[in-house]
């Protein structure tokens, strides 16, 4: 490994020999280092490979201001959500945690506690997310000693979410208030309760995660099933009180996000409702 630039004592970042730019930390790693030196690989303690130019300069800021404690815990929570998600996890991840974490051990030193108002509906709609976070906030009291509420599992959840749909931050809350108004509108027309155990319960909140991602992405929907005109017309006969609950669904999306859904997802919306649902 050569040395590009020293960012303070404990941080170094490196060109390692496939020429791939680098963060090292070990302690003491950058004292005296300067352009073009070696780095004795003995001294390095952790890696952090990032690839975007802009979140590498992120975390060389971060670096200078954040404890290397908190930094390494990071680092090690994202090495394990990868362990669950070995693929379609962005790397934004270790900045974005790191800077949480960080900020949310110093909230509590201070004793400010923030609850999270999404918390029940990040539990039904992201039950893995959240036992993610659930396992990072046990880590935090076993390895620093800090205690967390559950709110903060969800908070920390939520960054979980943002990088794997690759969405901003702000938009995974009304992502989840979406899915979750959905769900509640759908109950409120059949007048009754789904079964959350129930597998197509579980596909039915899987098709909206992907419907309220590509909403907010301003994405373009899919235009298959409404080109076959019999089929369409087939779907609101034979499914018609599910394609009256989905014509519910889209007034509500369109009233609260401005944000409108095509025929092909009033069709594919009725045919999961009528599975959901015991009508």
């Amino acid at each position: 490994m050569k040395v590009i630039k020293a960012i303070n004592n404990n941080n170094l970042c490196v060109l390692d020999d496939n020429g791939k730019e680098q963060i090292v930390s070990g302690k003491g790693i950058g004292f005296g280092k300067k352009y073009g030196d070696t780095v004795d690989q003995s001294q390095v303690q952790k890696t952090y490979l990032i690839t975007d130019s802009e979140l590498q300069k992120k975390m060389i800021s971060m670096l200078k201001e954040i404890p290397e404690e908190y930094m390494s815990f990071a680092n090690d929570m994202v090495d394990h959500i990868k362990s669950v998600y070995p693929t379609g996890l962005n790397e934004s991840l270790l900045v974005t945690l790191s800077d949480h974490i960080a900020f949310a051990i110093e909230r509590k030193k201070k004793g400010i506690e923030f609850t999270n108002p999404l918390i029940d509906s990040i539990r039904e709609c992201y039950p893995q997310e959240l036992s993610l976070g659930e396992y990072c906030v046990s880590q935090l009291h076993e390895r620093l000693g800090i205690d967390m509420t559950n709110d903060e599992a969800g908070f920390i959840a939520m960054h979980i979410i943002n990088a794997r749909s690759d969405t901003k931050i702000s938009d995974v809350y009304d992502i989840t208030k979406m899915i979750n108004g959905c769900v509640e509108i759908s109950e409120y027309y059949y007048k009754e309760k789904f079964d959350r155990n129930n597998v197509s319960y579980e596909r039915f909140v899987t098709h909206l995660k992907f419907l309220a991602q590509r909403l907010f992405k301003d994405e373009p929907l899919p235009e298959v099933l409404s080109n076959d005109e019999v089929f369409a017309a087939m779907i609101q006969k034979t499914c018609n009180k599910h394609y009256k609950c989905a014509l519910c669904i889209q007034e509500y999306i369109m009233k609260t996000y401005k944000k409108n859904i095509n025929d092909d997802e009033l069709i594919t919306l009725a045919i999961h409702l009528k599975k959901v649902s015991t009508i």
